[in-house]
């Protein structure tokens, strides 16, 4: 029987996640590794249906993530703390631009219940965006010398953490619409961080920029959940509340693209002034 296309899909992803192994290791296991997978995403999905699979996807990656440090600890490889952190500007650069292509998703006509066609395709930009965005703010917050061992320093990294969750949200609500909640949880405490941060940002700016843009970056997300865009076109055609919501959806993401430009400009300003 041809399994579903979304396996086949799981099985190419986990291919390619194979990557952040040694090479020594990837020319040694690879084959056998994509083969278990594969055999066992089969096995779980006709035992345990959807729900098994996507448990099995999960144990899976947290087996990945501990087997590949191992592994490049044992080659020396690892990433360093500095490195990642001076990487941040490029992940939020890298991060806001993808969000903000994800945000054409929402010029959908009707209701965003579910998305097709084009729409679907820009949606799950949305993935690799979230995750970009949440490695930058975790790197931002890792910074030394902005704001450490301040509030706004762990406000970052719970930025950070929340839109990780969002990365992994996306991906399970695409599999399964009721594991949607995971997506609303995350990005509850993505937006609520970023709330927190902006707040403190008014008064004390740790960051190279305006000091409201993350508030209101945060009150783009506030806005959208108050329902008042619907109840400002609520006598006129979905397309003008979508449309408000695309622009609220493609202002967060150019802000984001802002600041990593603003953190990269700032690095290399201190490079030239240090040579």
């Amino acid at each position: 029987m041809t399994p579903p296309g979304w396996i086949v899909l799981s099985v190419r992803i986990y291919d390619a996640l194979l990557v952040l192994y040694p090479a020594e290791f990837r020319r040694e296991y690879r084959s056998l590794m994509v083969q278990v997978f594969r055999d066992m995403t089969r096995e779980r999905y006709r035992t345990e249906g959807l729900m098994g699979a996507v448990f099995w996807w999960s144990a899976t990656l947290l087996d990945l993530t501990l087997t590949v440090i191992e592994q490049r600890r044992k080659v020396r490889l690892e990433m360093s703390k500095s490195t990642f952190v001076q990487l941040a500007g490029i992940f939020l650069v890298l991060g806001g631009a993808l969000s903000g292509l994800a945000a054409f998703s929402q010029l959908q006509p009707d209701d965003h219940y579910t998305y097709y066609g084009i729409y679907q395709l820009l949606m799950w930009l949305y993935a690799p965006g979230y995750l970009l965005l949440g490695l930058g703010c975790i790197g931002l917050g890792l910074r030394e010398d902005q704001a450490s061992g301040t509030a706004a320093r762990w406000l970052l990294i719970g930025v950070g953490i929340g839109a990780l969750g969002m990365a992994v949200g996306v991906v399970a609500t695409s599999l399964n619409d009721d594991l949607w909640n995971l997506w609303m949880g995350a990005t509850i405490i993505h937006v609520v961080a970023l709330t927190v941060f902006g707040l403190v940002h008014l008064r004390r700016p740790t960051l190279p920029i305006f000091r409201a843009l993350p508030l209101m970056m945060a009150s783009g997300w506030l806005f959208i959940w108050s329902g008042l865009p619907e109840r400002l076109f609520q006598s006129m055609p979905q397309i003008g509340a979508n449309a408000l919501i695309f622009l609220l959806f493609l202002g967060v993401g150019l802000g984001w693209l802002g600041i990593g430009l603003a953190v990269q400009r700032q690095r290399a300003d201190s490079a030239l002034a240090t040579a």
